[in-house]
C-alpha cells in the first residue's frame, strides 16, 4: 500500500534528497523526472496533479492526490474490501471520539493511530489528537513516514526539527500532504518532540518480497522503535502514527503479526491501538464501508465518535486495535473540505488571483521561514475560470503563490 514513500522516498532522502545542494536550493530537474521525483526535488505539485489526472486509477498517484485536496480521486476505492463486523448491534452507544481515546490513554505510555495513506482527513484527526494527549503528557510524535535513513552525512533526521523553524520536504513522503505537515509542525508547536523508527535500507534484503519482507519490516520497525523511541525518552509518552495494519494487536487473517503486536511482545508495553484507516470515514466524497454506513446512519454524529456495545468497540476487532473513530460526513465549504472548515485552530483566507488566465494553477500559503522547495501550509487547484480561492490557514505569516506551469508566482504576504 505503501510502496510509493518507500520506493521514492527512501532513495531520495537517504541521499539528502538533493546530492550537492543544501535544502532549499532548487536542483535542475532530471531528463524524464517522475511526479514524485519533482515533489522532493522541486516542490512542484502541479505536474503530481496532471499525472493523477491522466491516470486516476494509478494506485500510487492516488495517494497522491489528497496532496492537492482532491478527495474524489483518492478516496475513489478507499472503502472497498470485506470487513467482518456484523450488522450494527441494538445497544450500540457512540462516544465522543476524543474524550473516548483520552480517558483510554490515561495509563498507556503509546498510543497509536493508524491512517489510509489516501486519507487527508485522517492526517487532521492526528492533529487534533496531539492536542488532546498534550495535557496527559505526551510529548513525542513518533511517526512511520519520517524517513529513517542510516546515519552519514546529509542524512535528513526529523528528530532536529524546532517548533517555528523551516520544515524540510524531506523529512517523509506523504508529509507532502499540506494537512499532514500543518500536523507535524503544531506537534513540535505543542511540544511534542519527532522520532523516526521506519525499517532502514540497511535492514532490507534486496528482492525480498511477499509475507518474508513483512515480517522483516514489521520486525526491525519494533526494534527501532525500542532503541531509538523508547530507549533515548525513558520518561515520555509517546503517540504513533502509523499506517493500515501497522497496528495491529493480533496477527492477520494470514497469520502475519504486525509492528504492534511485535512491540508488545518485546518490550512488554500494551499499546492503545486507535483504528481509522478501515472505517473511514470518507464522504462525502467516497464509499464508506457496510459498518460505517450503519453507524452513520443510525447516530448522524456531528463530530468524529467511537461506537460501543455489549461485546466491544465497533470496528476495532477487524482492525486488531482497541478502538475504531468514525468520522462524520462534512459537506464541502467554499470547494474546499467540511472538516477542514470546521477547524478552529484555522482561519479562512480568501485569495484573489489575477486573470484571464488560460490554465489551471495551484494556489499556495508558504509558511514565511521556508524557502520556496517547501510544503504548503495549504493550497488548492483553481482552474481557469476561477477569480479566488479559499484556504485555511492557522495563526502566522505567510507567502501567497501561484505554482504555474512556468513556475512559481508571488502574490502577497498575509498575516493570520
Amino acid at each position: 500500500m505503501d510502496m510509493t514513500r518507500r520506493g521514492v522516498a527512501t532513495g531520495l532522502a537517504a541521499a539528502g534528497a538533493t546530492p550537492g545542494l543544501a535544502w532549499g536550493q532548487a536542483a535542475a530537474p532530471a531528463a524524464t523526472p517522475t511526479p514524485q521525483t519533482r515533489l522532493f526535488m522541486e516542490a512542484r505539485y502541479l505536474p503530481v496533479w496532471r499525472a493523477v489526472q491522466a491516470a486516476p486509477n494509478d494506485p500510487g498517484l492516488r495517494q497522491m492526490a489528497s496532496f492537492v485536496g482532491a478527495e474524489a480521486v483518492a478516496l475513489a476505492t478507499a472503502g472497498e474490501g470485506p470487513r467482518d463486523d456484523g450488522p450494527l448491534p441494538a445497544d450500540a452507544t457512540a462516544p465522543d471520539a476524543l474524550a473516548a481515546i483520552v480517558e483510554a490513554a490515561r495509563d498507556r505510555r503509546v498510543v497509536m493511530l493508524n491512517e489510509a495513506h489516501v486519507a487527508s482527513r485522517h492526517r487532521h484527526f492526528l492533529a487534533r489528537l496531539l492536542r488532546a494527549l498534550r495535557p496527559l503528557g505526551f510529548d513525542v510524535l513518533a511517526a512511520e513516514d519520517f524517513i529513517n535513513p542510516p546515519a552519514g552525512p546529509g542524512a535528513p533526521d526529523v528528530r532536529t526539527y524546532k517548533a517555528g523553524a523551516a520544515l524540510n520536504p524531506t523529512f517523509g513522503f506523504y508529509l507532502h500532504d499540506p494537512v499532514y505537515a500543518e500536523a507535524v509542525r503544531e506537534a513540535a508547536g505543542l511540544g511534542y518532540r519527532l522520532a523516526a523508527y521506519e525499517q532502514r535500507s540497511d535492514q532490507r534484503v534486496r528482492g525480498e518480497a511477499g509475507l518474508a519482507a513483512i515480517v522483516r519490516r514489521e520486525t526491525a520497525e519494533a526494534d527501532n522503535f525500542i532503541a531509538d523511541v523508547l530507549a533515548p525518552n525513558p520518561g515520555s509518552r509517546i503517540l504513533v502514527h502509523c499506517g493500515y495494519s501497522h497496528l495491529r494487536k493480533v496477527p492477520d487473517r494470514s497469520g502475519s503479526s504486525w509492528f504492534a503486536a511485535r512491540l508488545r511482545e518485546a518490550s512488554g508495553i500494551d499499546p492503545l491501538c486507535v483504528s481509522q484507516a478501515y472505517t473511514g470515514s470518507f464522504g462525502p466524497h467516497g464509499a464508506d464501508p457496510a459498518t460505517t454506513t450503519a453507524v452513520l446512519e443510525r447516530f448522524k454524529p456531528a463530530d468524529s465518535i467511537v461506537v460501543r456495545a455489549a461485546d466491544g468497540w465497533i470496528g476495532a476487532r477487524s482492525a486488531g486495535a482497541d478502538l475504531a473513530v468514525f468520522h462524520p460526513p462534512l459537506a464541502d465549504v467554499a470547494g474546499r473540505p467540511g472538516w477542514l472548515a470546521a477547524d478552529p485552530a484555522r482561519r479562512r483566507v480568501e485569495v484573489a488571483v489575477p486573470g484571464p488566465r488560460a490554465a489551471t494553477v495551484l494556489v499556495q500559503a508558504i509558511h514565511a521561514v521556508d524557502p520556496d522547495l517547501a510544503i504548503p501550509a495549504d493550497q488548492q487547484v483553481l482552474e481557469p475560470e476561477a477569480a479566488s480561492a479559499v484556504l485555511f490557514l492557522r495563526p502566522g505569516d505567510y507567502r501567497l503563490r501561484l505554482e504555474a506551469e512556468t513556475g512559481f508566482v508571488p502574490l502577497r504576504t498575509v498575516t493570520v
